[in-house]
């Protein structure tokens, strides 16, 4: 499951209601945390450009990555990790690793300069 996009039940905070809500996005699977957990990177349109991150945040256009049926510019979240259950992974996208190999590697690079400098910065 490794390196696949999915399609996944995500929990976020919904300003307009002030509270915690769901909804469907694709995300990226990037490693597995356990027999049933996996850890993920949200793929996000980004709507509020300010939230945009320009190193971390790795644009990806429709065209270059058809098979991930996006409909605008969206940006996988290379510093927002989040876990989910396996439960929550409703429908498979793409084997985003060997689709979109060059993305894919920008993107786990990414994630680990963030790792590495979030343990840095905690010590």
């Amino acid at each position: 499951m490794i390196g696949k996009a999915y399609i996944s039940t995500f929990k976020y905070f919904d300003n307009r209601t002030h509270r915690m809500a769901f909804k469907n996005r694709p995300v990226l699977i990037v490693g597995q945390a356990d027999s049933s957990d996996y850890i993920i990177l949200p793929v996000s349109r980004i709507t509020n450009q300010g939230n945009v991150d320009s190193y971390y945040d790795v644009s990806i256009e429709p065209a270059d990555v058809p098979l991930m049926n996006l409909t605008q510019r969206s940006y996988i979240r290379s510093h927002k990790q989040s876990v989910v259950h396996l439960g929550e992974l409703t429908r498979e996208i793409v084997d985003f690793r060997k689709e979109y190999e060059d993305i894919y590697l920008d993107v786990i690079s990414k994630m680990e300069e963030f790792q590495k400098n979030l343990i840095i910065n905690a010590l």
